[in-house]
């Protein structure tokens, strides 16, 4: 029942993400509607809310990652956002006469930042510098993960990326307004600014809603062993010289091929050389100058040439792709392209002169 609880956790922190960002939209609308002038009390409540989206995007991402992460006393760092946000309304507005109150109100080019440009600098640099160490996350996490896998699939988070870049985008250009609106003192209508907060919300939120739900019947995320890939200790590699090791892994991978096994993982051909995966990696990693993924794929693009290369194969291009130990059509198309400087097909054309079109069945899974 364990890992079913820590499951939930990734569906909890984005619910308080969906709830930041509507507190986001909630200033946006309390702004252009004039609603904060009667009833000034709930002016900047959005700005508030929305403070907690750094932190619950920073931790949803590791909660997707990692299967076994787990939220822990340290965490509680990330309230400093929207505690810090709290206590800054609180001493220059909350705390204010109501006179007062309405001054700061009618002074405001821009919602939600009291017609300070260096609050709007400020808050709009936490959300920036969370989205920016994120994404960088998400990309070691991609590195992780080709030390591990042969095939990704689901597994890089592309559209958790992509979806992040979007929003990123929508904070810089956010900020890029305010500087206008304070600096330049651009006024006027607010529309513009609702709908955009709007489209983007929906662009962002209902993908994300959606592929965060599925994501853990796609992929549960990595354990910490698996991450186990660094530098062997001495003692383990000691009586080991690269020569030999160098063949015993050619002469497996030639004899025993298997690269042909799509959900081949360095855990199980570490098994298979008697090695630990540690070993396995670092070795791939400084003597081969490859990854996992890499050193893989390798393989199997070349069994798929040597077979598009026989005129007496007529198995279809897909055929040859599974066959071969790839479970996606584009990947094996940019893998051979990049290899070889062909596409399958032409490739297919110009050394075997057999049928050449993919048959049109869908990609398998990872699992």
């Amino acid at each position: 029942m364990a890992p079913a609880r820590g499951r939930r956790l990734p569906r909890q922190l984005l619910a308080i993400m969906v709830a930041g960002i509507t507190g986001t939209l909630l200033e946006v609308f309390l702004h252009t509607t004039a609603l904060t002038s009667d009833y000034p009390g709930i002016a900047f409540s959005g700005t508030i809310l929305g403070m907690v989206q750094p932190g619950a995007i920073y931790l949803y991402t590791q909660s997707v990652m990692y299967r076994d992460f787990q939220l822990k006393v340290r965490h509680l760092v990330h309230l400093l956002p929207v505690l810090g946000a709290g206590f800054v309304f609180w001493i220059g507005y909350y705390s204010q006469p109501t006179e007062a109150q309405a001054r700061i109100l009618s002074d405001s080019h821009y919602p939600g930042v009291m017609n300070s440009i260096a609050l709007a600098v400020i808050l709009h640099g936490i959300m920036l510098g969370y989205l920016w160490v994120t994404l960088r996350k998400i990309s070691r996490f991609g590195l992780e993960l080709r030390n591990i896998f042969s095939n990704l699939g689901n597994k890089e988070l592309s559209w958790l990326r992509n979806l992040l870049l979007a929003y990123t985008a929508a904070w810089s250009l956010s900020l890029v307004y305010c500087l206008l609106a304070h600096v330049m003192r651009v006024t006027g209508s607010h529309e513009w600014l609702t709908i955009a907060a709007t489209g983007v919300s929906i662009a962002v939120l209902l993908p994300m809603s959606v592929l965060a739900f599925r994501q853990p019947a796609m992929f549960a995320g990595i354990r910490p062993a698996m991450l186990n890939t660094g530098v062997p200790s001495q003692s383990s590699t000691g009586d080991r010289s690269p020569a030999p090791l160098t063949g015993q892994i050619e002469q497996l991978m030639d004899q025993r091929r298997p690269y042909l096994h799509s959900n081949l993982t360095v855990d199980r051909l570490a098994r298979m050389a008697e090695l630990s995966p540690r070993e396995l990696s670092h070795f791939l990693n400084q003597q081969m100058g490859k990854n996992f993924y890499e050193f893989v794929n390798g393989y199997r693009i070349e069994h798929a040439r040597r077979r598009l290369s026989d005129p007496a194969d007529t198995a279809s291009i897909t055929d040859i792709m599974y066959e071969s130990g790839f479970n996606s059509k584009s990947v094996f198309n940019t893998l051979f392209r990049k290899t070889t400087g062909q596409t399958p097909s032409q490739y297919r054309r110009s050394n075997g002169d057999s049928p050449s079109t993919f048959d049109g069945r869908s990609e398998r899974s990872d699992s």
